[in-house]
């Protein structure tokens, strides 16, 4: 236990990432010491059960800032990581909290001193923007962005970027609200709470984000169509928690950004369009022709014409129908709370055919 209060933690969630959780510490660690040589500061490593060397690694890795390596409270997800950290950081009375995925491979030492300085001078979140190349961020491109910003009306333009820099007010709201999630949700939980809480925010540019399970998007079975699930679930179920606010929310509200100035070219993330067309394809014929009870009757017709189009290069899944198909979820998942799970099968089927459409949009644009 320790005695000494702690001003900054730095939180890294890790799961079989012995490839890049090294290189993360040393990063993080340096750029504590750079920045913020005066404050006392703890680097924590909430592992979600690896069963690769990452622990071990982790452990073996000597840095000048203390450091630990927790397992994780809780089942197995991305949500009880962050947990475990913010109830050490809690207890260890820390002013700054910051995120850092395990598997960065793009973290500079200035990353911490955006995600870390805003907090100290008194702001609760500081949300990344990262410059993304157009085939990542599907999810936050197509979900989380539009609703966010429609509901809530804040210009974080990232609000599951990952890294985070939150205030102890920030943590201890977090830990006390009855939706805090036990996967992948956690990111979006975290702005929308901040958003919906009054907190002060900002956003930090951190320039170009790579990490390691980026290269599962190319087979959407692997990573994103859990991902989506979770995330989707999350912005669903806290869109009903603050259905009061956001009625009432006038206006836009701007979020300054801060941090990196030049920022290099992000590298191309490749994606199997027509993985995802067979996806939606398969999907629809075989789940939402059963499923579907809230979609009307105009939709469906769209989607059947939809998922006749035997081409790659003339599939269309126009942007303006996936805007009605999300209305309409968001609508029904909050009536039909015992179907929860089959509107989101149903809205995650459509998004691989939304997510098809745009890269066929846009495969020939910068």
């Amino acid at each position: 236990m320790m005695k000494d209060k702690i001003d900054i933690v730095v939180g890294i969630c890790t799961k079989n990432v012995e490839d890049t959780i090294e290189g993360v510490i040393k990063v993080v660690d340096q750029g504590l010491n750079d920045y913020f040589p005066e404050k006392k500061s703890l680097i924590i490593v909430s592992d979600g059960f690896s069963k690769d060397h990452t622990k071990e690694r982790a452990n073996k890795t000597v840095t000048r800032t203390e450091k630990m390596v927790l397992d994780q409270v809780g089942k197995i997800g991305k949500g009880n990581g962050v947990k475990t950290i913010f109830i050490k950081a809690e207890e260890v009375g820390a002013e700054a909290v910051a995120l850092v995925d395990g598997d960065l491979t793009s973290i500079t030492p200035e990353w911490l001193k955006h995600l870390v300085q805003p907090i100290l001078t008194g702001h609760d979140l500081v949300a990344p923007f990262y410059a993304r190349h157009k085939y990542d961020g599907v999810i936050t491109n197509h979900l989380a962005y539009p609703l966010t910003r429609a509901l809530y009306g804040i210009s974080i333009r990232q609000p599951i970027g990952g890294e985070y820099g939150l205030s102890a007010k920030m943590v201890k709201k977090a830990l006390v609200h009855p939706l805090f999630p036990a996967e992948f949700g956690i990111d979006i939980f975290i702005t929308t709470v901040a958003a919906c809480e009054d907190m002060k925010m900002i956003e930090a540019k951190l320039g170009i984000k790579s990490h390691d399970s980026t290269k599962d998007y190319k087979d959407p079975k692997v990573l994103l169509v859990p991902m989506f699930n979770q995330v989707t679930g999350s912005i669903l179920d806290l869109t009903i928690f603050y259905k009061g606010l956001s009625k009432k929310k006038v206006g836009d509200r701007s979020v300054e950004r801060i941090g990196v100035k030049e920022v290099e070219t992000p590298k191309e993330v490749v994606m199997d369009i027509s993985g995802y067309i067979n996806d939606f394809k398969s999907g629809y014929e075989e789940t939402i022709k059963e499923k579907n009870f809230f979609l009307p009757a105009e939709i469906i017709s769209s989607l059947d014409k939809i998922s006749e189009n035997y081409g790659v290069e003339d599939f269309n899944f126009p942007i303006d129908l996936w805007a009605q198909i999300v209305y309409y979820s968001l609508s029904y998942y909050e009536q039909k709370k015992d179907r929860k799970e089959d509107i989101l099968e149903i809205l995650r089927i459509l998004w691989q055919g939304r997510l098809a459409s745009f890269a066929v949009e846009t495969k020939d644009l910068d």
